[in-house]
């Protein structure tokens, strides 16, 4: 009887094709095109600028091009990943390593391209230094997709466990969320830099985030900060008993595990150069970390089509607070506004070039602004999950956040002192639009742990059961089929 088919591990090699070549005219677009004067291109010989690429070489930096540098060498990092995804054998293992060089190969081949044409669209940065910088990004990308495919999208897609797909998932997190964390990585290596950030720990102590902004949106950038510690705090409350993750740890373990990691995270934040640390962060992260591990244990213990159900119930009475959220956030409650005309007079036109606003801040502020506005409009998505039915909500959900984000962006231009972001339309959309996916995962595999602990004793207690060996016909590993 033949082996039942493996499900393959994603990206497979056409969708890779497809998302590589997006992020490709993506990258050739934003290092070319959009440039602090907008579009710029000067007419030269070919041949004049192929001896000017030829006699590129590195430039002295100090310090302050660091951070610059890191977010060159991360822009090019899921590049790599989805190059070697697109040539990746799935089947001959032999070619594997010949796939990784010519992966690799590629992706330098299209750093040095760009770099090229960006001698066309002056006042570009073309150096070594920074060719160094995305080519190690794009190796780390190759590298990364080697390690998800070999190891850890086996671990997520192919084994019998979900919840030990979940925990995984978590880790991945985890880790994600502390590479944002300490964007843009620049972190000080130098004897002076590294005495000018010890010079800094007292400010610390009394620094609040979002020093100099409104209270509102002070307030809002803890929650978002609380919030996005909560899965940290599902993940430490996992155990592993007999080969299998459960629920099992306590509350008060769990945080005092989350604030052990809060405190590591604000030390290392204190050696980035361009970071603003401050020590209230501990507490506010742990009480995240606090809130997610009590809530999976209580959760695992509900009735969820229940809970499901009374959170649907919740969404038309949170309506008007979400409003009035995301209007604080965007600085709207005011009662002074300015007329249309007025607004396009005293506008920047070169705002309505898709990704300028993203290119004349930092690397790691426009991957902060990206990223909030995502979380402004995910509660869209939510909303549309709980409520509305399958059929056609992923474009439901699209529309709404596209929509609500457009007028918002549209009110920001009327007010005095603001000005709108077009790139936060598209965001909006596909944040609420892509949440679903999300939900529907994370549903199934909280149902999977509901299940586990169900069928096990309260984790205070360790009954023999689950040290047990597992019934004939079934390894160790196994669960049930859900």
């Amino acid at each position: 009887m033949p082996e039942p088919r493996q499900p393959g591990i994603w990206p497979a090699n056409g969708t890779a094709l497809l998302l590589s070549l997006g992020l490709l005219a993506l990258l050739i677009y934003s290092s070319t095109l959009v440039g602090p004067a907008g579009i710029n291109f000067v007419p030269r010989s070919p041949a004049d600028a192929w001896n000017a690429f030829l006699h590129m070489r590195f430039v002295p930096h100090g310090s302050d091009q660091q951070a610059d540098w890191m977010g060159n060498l991360l822009a090019l990092v899921p590049y790599g990943f989805l190059v070697a995804a697109t040539l990746w054998p799935r089947r001959i293992g032999w070619l594997k390593p010949f796939a990784f060089v010519v992966a690799l190969a590629w992706c330098v081949v299209t750093v040095l391209a760009v770099k090229y044409l960006q001698l066309f669209f002056p006042p570009r940065t073309v150096t070594l230094n920074y060719v160094l910088a995305q080519s190690l990004g794009c190796l780390i990308g190759c590298a990364g997709f080697v390690l998800w495919h070999e190891t850890v999208g086996p671990t997520l897609l192919r084994r019998r466990d979900p919840v030990a797909a979940l925990v995984t998932l978590l880790r991945l997190y985890l880790i994600a969320l502390v590479v944002f964390v300490l964007m843009p990585l620049d972190f000080a290596l130098q004897p002076a830099d590294l005495a000018a950030q010890i010079a800094r720990l007292p400010e610390t102590l009394t620094a609040v985030p979002g020093a100099g902004r409104p209270v509102a949106i002070r307030v809002l950038v803890i929650v978002a900060s609380v919030s996005a510690f909560v899965p940290v705090g599902m993940l430490l409350a996992f155990t592993k008993v007999a080969g299998r993750y459960r629920v099992g740890r306590g509350t008060v373990a769990a945080v005092t595990r989350g604030f052990c990691l809060a405190v590591a995270l604000f030390i290392l934040s204190t050696l980035v150069l361009s970071a603003s640390p401050a020590a209230i962060a501990i507490l506010y992260r742990t009480l995240g970390i606090a809130i997610g591990a009590a809530g999976l244990s209580w959760l695992v213990r509900q009735d969820l089509l229940r809970v499901r159900a009374r959170a649907a119930a919740t969404v038309p009475w949170l309506v008007i607070p979400y409003l009035l959220a995301l209007a604080l956030a965007n600085q709207l409650v005011s009662g002074a506004w300015r007329s249309w005309p007025d607004a396009m007079a005293q506008t920047n036109p070169l705002g309505w070039l898709p990704l300028y606003d993203y290119y004349i801040v930092t690397k790691a502020e426009a991957a902060k602004n990206l990223v909030g506005h995502a979380l402004m409009y995910l509660p869209v998505g939510l909303a549309v999950w709980l409520c509305a039915p399958r059929t056609g909500r992923m474009a439901l959900a699209f529309c709404l956040g596209a929509s609500l984000s457009m007028l918002v962006e549209v009110a920001r231009y009327l007010r005095p002192g603001l000005e709108g972001d077009i790139n936060a339309v598209a965001v909006g959309g596909l944040a609420a639009a892509l949440a679903l996916p999300l939900l529907d995962l994370a549903w199934a595999l909280l149902a999977a742990i509901a299940r586990r602990s169900a069928s096990v004793p309260a984790p205070r207690s360790r009954d023999r059961r689950d040290l047990a060996p597992p019934p004939a016909g079934r390894a160790a590993g196994d669960v049930e089929e859900y």
